[in-house]
């Protein structure tokens, strides 16, 4: 079902912009180790004085300026997902759809491919991206970790679990943007679903951290099944990964089902 010229194609013409993030995060991840070998004694002082309010703990995790919890906030920090999903959300939503609104989509489809292929082909190169960007984070943080002389203090079977479940959750929501940009002749409606479910999730996620009472709300959002402090720690996180599966699989299913069943002017 991949098409290997539109997968080669595709990694062409984004491998340097591609290149550029993993860059941009491998330093992110660097700097996290960093942060805790300078200042994190120095601030689990501050925080053990109880100065800081329990609210603003719960919302970085606990433990922000242990290393395992630097590295967690690093992970789910506004930055790191800003960039990790710039593919996954940004170049899915336009893939199918910007093509389509340029019509350019009926050249492609004119070509002895179908189009599940196209869909299959466009998601396994978004799936190499997110792939790239995360393990360019995790080698930063352990660059970083060896630098500063903390590496120790990493568990290499955690953190390669914490990259799985990143990984799981770029590419569940890299699914369902594409599914609906196959499913849309414009832009505007896959970009608007991909940003409600990363804004409105973040939020969801954040509001029920700082908020016992909106707790209930964080099952909604495809972040609350990303915990990298639970991970690092040790605790029990391994089911989160599953639900990001099942989200990406039901997306998958119905950008398979729906984009050939679309009325466009070339065969399906």
């Amino acid at each position: 079902m991949i098409n290997g010229p539109l997968l080669r194609h595709t990694w062409r013409s984004q491998r340097v912009r591609v290149l550029v993030l993993a860059l941009a995060l491998g330093l992110w991840g660097f700097l996290m180790p960093v942060v805790y070998a300078t200042f994190g004694r120095q601030m689990e002082t501050l925080l053990r004085s109880g100065i800081v309010p329990d609210a603003f703990l719960r919302l970085l995790g606990a433990d922000p300026f242990s290393l395992g919890g630097a590295v967690a906030l690093g992970a789910v920090h506004p930055v790191a997902l800003g960039l990790q999903l710039v593919y996954p959300v940004g170049f899915a939503a336009f893939a199918i759809a910007g093509e389509r609104q340029r019509g350019t989509l009926e050249v492609l489809l004119s070509r002895p491919v179908s189009r599940r292929s196209v869909f299959a082909t466009l998601l396994l190169a978004i799936a190499g991206f997110a792939a790239i960007t995360t393990l360019a984070q995790v080698a930063g943080t352990v660059l970083g970790a060896a630098a500063y002389d903390v590496a120790g203090g990493l568990d290499a079977g955690a953190l390669s679990f914490l990259a799985l479940n990143t990984l799981a959750l770029l590419v569940a929501l890299a699914a369902v943007t594409l599914a609906a940009s196959a499913s849309s002749d414009r832009v505007a409606a896959p970009v608007a679903i991909g940003l409600v479910l990363v804004i409105g999730g973040y939020v969801l996620e954040v509001l029920g951290t700082i908020w016992p009472d909106a707790a209930f709300l964080q099952p909604i959002s495809p972040f609350h099944y990303l915990r990298p402090l639970e991970i690092l720690a040790g605790r029990d996180a391994t089911t989160d990964p599953a639900v990001l599966v099942a989200l990406g699989v039901a997306a998958v299913a119905f950008g398979l089902w729906r984009f050939p069943r679309r009325d466009l002017a070339a065969p399906t």
